[in-house]
Parts: C-alpha cells; structure tokens; sequence
C-alpha cells in the first residue's frame, strides 16, 4: 500500500466494511488502525500495517435539491456526487484539485481549493457528520453538538475517530461552464502583483517554472459563468480519460526533461478569457489516469507550505533560491493565495498568505533539501499541509499528535510525528 505519491510502500492488512456494524468490529477488534479513503493523500497519512478502507461506505443518503445540501457516507467520492448534484444546479462550495476523493478524506484533511479566501475550507460548509471513536459509540458532531470533536476531527488527519457519513451545504450555480482569465507574468514579482490585481475573481492559482531563472509562470483567475436560461439544466462534462499505463524509467523526469516540458508549456498558453468547463478548470490531472507512474517507481515527494502574507513574497523567493541551488527540480509547482483561518478551525492548513506546493522526483537527495526547506519554512512562521507530507520534521504541521488522545487511530504520520516530537 502507499499513497499516491508511491511513497513510502508498506505491507498492511486492509479491512472493507459494508456498513457500520461492520466498522464498530474492525474498530473494537484492532489497535493502530487508521481509516483510508480513495488513497489520494500524497504521503503516509493514510497509511498503517492495519488499514480500514471507507470504500463501500458508499451511499448517498439524501439529496435536498431544492436547498442545496446532500447527506452521503464518507466513502462516497466527489466525482460520484459531480454526476448528481450538477445537473440540479449545484456544486461544491470548496473542492481540491481531484474529484477522486471521499468525502470523508475531505473532512479528515478539511481540504482546501482555489478560493479559500473567499470559501474558506471544508469545513466552512460541513453541516454535521457522524463519527465512530475507539470505544465503538457513534457521536454526532456539529458545530452545537460535540463541538471540540467536530473541530478536532476537520483536518485532524483521521486521529479522531472514523468518519461514517457527513452532511454538508452545496454552491449554487446556473451552468457547468467556468469563466477563465489566464495572466501571463515574466517573474515572481508579476505573479504575486497579478494576485492582487485580480483579488475580485473567486477561483485563483499560479503554474511557476522552477526552471526559469525568474520563476516565470501563469496565474488563472476563474468564476462561476451565469447562464440565465441557455443551460438548463448544466450538465457535468468530464473530459475523457487517457491512462499511463506504465512506470516510467527513474531517469524519464530530470532537470532537461522538466525544463523542455516547461519551456512548451509557458509558450504554448495565451493571455486570455475563454470559457472552460467544471472539470477543465477544477480537475485538470484528473483527464490522465496513474499520472503519478511518470515520476516512475521510485515515486515523488511533495512539499506544500504556507507563509503567512508579510513573510509571503520574500519567504517563497528564499525557498526557489534554496532549490535553485540544490540539485533537485519540482516537475510541478503550483502557487495559491490564502484569506484568514476561523478560529476554530484549529487543525485547518491554510493561514493568510500563500502556499506553494512542489513535487520532486524521489532522488537520494530530496530528502536534505527537504530538512533545509524545513528550516527555512519555520524560521518564517510558515506550516506544511501534513496530506501532502511523507519526510518532513515533526513540528512543521504545527500539530501535536498527543492532543488527541488514545492511540487507537494511529498513521504512520502520526508515528513519526510522535517519535519525532
């Protein structure tokens, strides 16, 4: 088993239950188990030798279409609800940048998107879920009812408990098309500028050529397309799907390679507004099946940080500069703005500034880049996203494990946080 970075790998024992009597035994008849969605959460977040896949929980419980909110168990997958929320008008308030994940992954990592500074994550939205904790109970938590457990378990990486099924409120939109603004910026400076320029446009996130030596790249602005009457009702169009149907040699992904598929992808792009559908914009990687076999056996590592807005633009050159000089090149590096956290969202990762996220190759020596990253990341008051972390120090979620109790829902994540610590 692994996570979708394909590191690190480990022999686990997995466990499907069909329905909750099925989870109270799994729960009460294991120690150090921890439940495991669709597997998309990059590192070891979701990994243990003993494993409860949420995958057959999988029913969607109600639907108001009339108010906008959908009941379901936390192993229904986003893209499951896509194909039945969209074409009654819906769709959802926050969403990361894959439809392939549950509902209950969702909660556990209180995912973000493009437009937390106006959505926040999702847990803004999140209504009330029901949670199975170490003794079997089931509790149900909202913000009236067992508060400190709900907020506990938004972005508390499965610590909690297991997730059984959640209710949350939806967006309201009129058509399944997005309206797309693509800004091209010569460096660093005209990528952050192009953030505040465009501060009215809900959706926004940069592509940044790590192998340019200004960090060049593209921001792309996006909101809602109001259709009136002309779509009805929107309709949910997936791309189609081609598949990687094989691990690449270790050597396919290096600086020349990167280099060349940047360079293509600066040029080829226009300054423009075009219009672009849901999937387009929101789940661009998701038109390629296993796009994670390119970076070959070896898999990759990413590396996602927050600084908070003062720190922002001079921490984020800092850290380009410190890969600069390594030997290391991210294939893909994507940079995002963040508005302010609620205060009870006290596990959520997102501060007010910006987040950079990098994946690198798995070479023998991403690791040291990543302690050095690590150094400069906290020195700047900054945090890692602990879904994406495989390798990181301890402290960097700014998270501690032992404030959660019994061990009984343990990762290796919250292993190595714990020894760590």
């Amino acid at each position: 088993m692994a996570g979708w970075a394909n590191y690190p790998r480990l022999q686990a024992e997995v466990f499907e239950p069909n329905d909750r009597v099925g989870v109270r035994s799994v729960v009460l008849d294991n120690d150090r188990i921890i439940a495991r969605g669709n597997g998309k959460s990059y590192g070891d977040a979701a990994l243990a030798l003993k494993l409860l896949s949420t995958l057959r929980l999988n029913r969607v419980l109600a639907f108001d279409a009339e108010n906008g909110i959908v009941e379901c168990e936390a192993g229904v997958l986003l893209s499951d609800l896509l194909k039945i929320i969209v074409p009654k008008g819906w769709f959802f308030h926050v969403t990361p940048g894959t439809k392939a994940i549950t509902v209950g992954g969702a909660i556990a990592s209180d995912v973000h998107g493009k437009n937390h500074p106006t959505a926040g994550c999702f847990s803004n939205h999140l209504i009330s879920f029901d949670l199975m904790t170490a003794s079997g109970e089931i509790k149900s938590c909202s913000r009236s009812e067992n508060t400190d457990l709900f907020w506990q378990t938004c972005g508390g990486m499965g610590w909690t408990g297991v997730v059984l099924s959640a209710k949350f409120n939806l967006l309201k939109i009129t058509s399944s098309l997005m309206r797309q603004k693509s800004v091209k910026a010569k460096n660093l400076e005209e990528i952050f500028r192009a953030f505040k320029e465009n501060r009215d446009w809900p959706y926004a996130a940069a592509w940044v050529d790590c192998t340019n030596a200004d960090w060049r790249g593209w921001v792309l602005f996006a909101t809602h397309e109001d259709a009136g009457e002309k779509e009805n009702p929107p309709v949910f169009f997936e791309a189609s799907k081609r598949n990687v149907p094989f691990f690449a040699p270790s050597w396919f992904l290096n600086r020349i390679s990167i280099w060349v598929n940047n360079y293509f992808y600066f040029n080829k792009k226009r300054a423009e507004e075009e219009r672009v559908t849901l999937d387009k914009y929101f789940y661009p990687l998701d038109a390629l099946q296993n796009w994670n076999r390119f970076y070959g056996r070896r898999g990759f590592v990413q590396y996602q940080f927050c600084l908070p807005e003062e720190n922002a633009f001079d921490g984020v050159r800092q850290m380009l500069e410190t890969i600069r000089q390594s030997k290391e090149t991210p294939f893909l590096t994507v940079l995002k703005c963040h508005g302010e956290r609620p205060p009870e969202a006290v596990h959520s990762f997102p501060i007010r500034g910006y987040s950079l996220a990098l994946d690198f190759p798995r070479t023998s020596g991403i690791f040291e880049l990543v302690k050095k990253l690590d150094t400069l990341v906290w020195e700047l008051d900054g945090k890692i996203y602990l879904t994406k972390d495989a390798c990181s120090a301890p402290q960097m979620g700014r998270v501690n494990p032992a404030g959660f109790g019994e061990k009984k829902f343990t990762s290796l994540l919250r292993e190595r946080i714990t020894l760590g610590g």
